[in-house]
């Protein structure tokens, strides 16, 4: 939630932190916090499963 406030404060509330394209209005209102659109955050989360994989 202190990400959604401060990105409110900055004027980029609504854009993905890592490639700077919009979120889409639908994931914001499931998720008002997100600071990722939904191709970075799936994204994220395969490299996750990779590097938890690749330890094991």
């Amino acid at each position: 939630m202190d990400e959604a406030l401060r990105k409110l404060n900055e004027g980029t509330y609504g854009l993905c932190e890592e490639c700077g394209d919009e979120i889409s209005k639908e994931r914001l209102t499931v998720l008002p916090f997100a600071i990722l659109c939904i191709e970075c955050k799936e994204q994220k989360e395969r490299e996750e499963r990779f590097e938890m994989e690749a330890e094991l």
